[in-house]
């Protein structure tokens, strides 16, 4: 079966290539062959390297630019005319399925699919367009807002399966599709990672890797790897290191992400931190190494309406790197972190993150080695890249193809 995924991403993103990749590649072995069609407005580096990327997966790739001046309405543009560029696909490839993820490429595969018969798949990517609202000032009553809130229901309506990744969400878009959507068109897929490239690695290479970093192998070492904006919570995370430091003035604080110049923006107001954090900019096979060289992970999210329908791909990225977390209660999967391996966070306030300081350092290193392997069990049993596919698999698999 050939699918077509159509997908929206900046320059800054790394979902196709850390996510959606290796789970197609996955899926390539019981049948399903995956062909990329990227809307972007990354520079030629960065799409040749999605482009080697996606071959290496066993996927065509074919990247479209997007307008960017003026933004909203370059991207509705982009998204209109996008049709024709998915047309061409579905013919050029001989395309059974068209897979769009969120709600631009679903307006895009919408009207490009008018008059075909080739099956629909829609990937809500969690609830987008809420997310952009609670995060991004996007007026809930505004013109863009209800036209992307009607595509969204009319891509529902007319899909053959709907992909979500909590139960919540399926419930949240059903209800806007309206009557006559069944609830047996939703899948809840999951976001694994590859075991065999997020693993513990050995103490020499997790010394090594420190090193490579200047920093000492006994030093306690906190991390967070992803993007930076309100919803991750930057002040939690610093003023929880600033504790940490409290009663470890050796700690260090090694953040990855993609946009370093963000996060040196928020240092202007905790100068006294500067000297013992470290900010990198990663490409995606540094990032396991990066992770289990250090002693605790960072995932923190703000709750609001949006986030009922996400799941953070970094723990299980943290957990098959055998590294113990903080995380933010109720959001993803977090209900699957037992006490052990993770602290789970209600409100983020002074006396609950002082918690978290005194667990990191009573409860967690001196017992880092068993915390270890620990972790690894858990991030094996619920965040695999094997379990992701066959989440996929069962999604994608009892559709007809009359």
């Amino acid at each position: 079966m050939n699918i077509l995924f159509v997908t929206w991403d900046g320059p800054q993103s790394s979902y196709l290539e850390g996510l959606f990749l290796p789970i197609f590649k996955k899926l390539n072995e019981v049948g399903f062959h995956f062909h990329v069609l990227q809307f972007t407005w990354a520079d030629k580096t960065i799409i040749s390297t999605r482009k080697k990327a996606s071959l290496e997966a066993g996927c065509s790739y074919e990247s479209i630019s997007i307008l960017r001046k003026p933004v909203a309405l370059g991207s509705l543009f982009t998204a209109i005319t996008g049709c024709r560029h998915i047309r061409k696909a579905i013919l050029k490839n001989n395309i059974d399925m068209v897979l769009p993820r969120s709600n631009l490429p679903a307006l895009s595969t919408l009207l490009a699919l008018r008059g075909l018969k080739t099956k629909f798949v829609f990937d809500s990517d969690g609830l987008a367009l809420d997310e952009r609202v609670d995060f991004a000032g996007l007026s809930p009553s505004g013109p863009i807002y209800r036209l992307l809130r009607d595509i969204e229901a009319q891509a529902v309506r007319r899909a053959d399966t709907v992909l979500v990744r909590s139960t919540k969400a399926a419930d949240i878009l059903l209800a806007r599709a309206g009557a006559g959507t069944s609830q047996e068109k939703f899948y809840a897929v999951t976001n694994g990672r590859d075991m065999s490239l997020f693993n513990p690695g050995t103490q020499d290479t997790r010394a090594s890797t420190r090193e490579s970093l200047g920093i000492e192998i006994n030093v306690p070492l906190l991390v967070y790897a992803g993007s930076i904006g309100p919803q991750y919570c930057v002040t939690a995370m610093l003023h929880l290191f600033e504790l940490v430091l409290e009663k470890q003035p050796t700690a260090h604080f090694l953040i990855l992400t993609g946009s370093p110049e963000i996060i040196h923006q928020e240092l202007e107001n905790w100068s006294h931190l500067i000297e013992s954090i470290t900010i990198k900019s990663f490409a995606a096979n540094e990032v396991p190494a990066y992770l289990a060289c250090a002693d605790l992970g960072l995932a923190f999210r703000k709750t609001s309406f949006s986030m009922q329908g996400v799941a953070p791909i970094k723990l299980g990225e943290y957990l098959l790197c055998g590294l113990p977390l903080v995380a933010t209660n109720g959001i993803g999967d977090t209900d699957s972190i037992d006490k052990k391996a993770g602290f789970l966070l209600e409100f983020l306030d002074e006396h609950e993150l002082r918690s978290v300081a005194n667990w990191f350092v009573d409860q967690v290193l001196p017992y880092r080695a068993s915390l270890r392997e620990h972790c690894r069990e858990i991030g094996e049993a619920n965040f695999s890249l094997q379990a992701s596919a066959d989440s996929y698999h069962r999604a994608l698999s009892h559709i007809s193809m009359d």
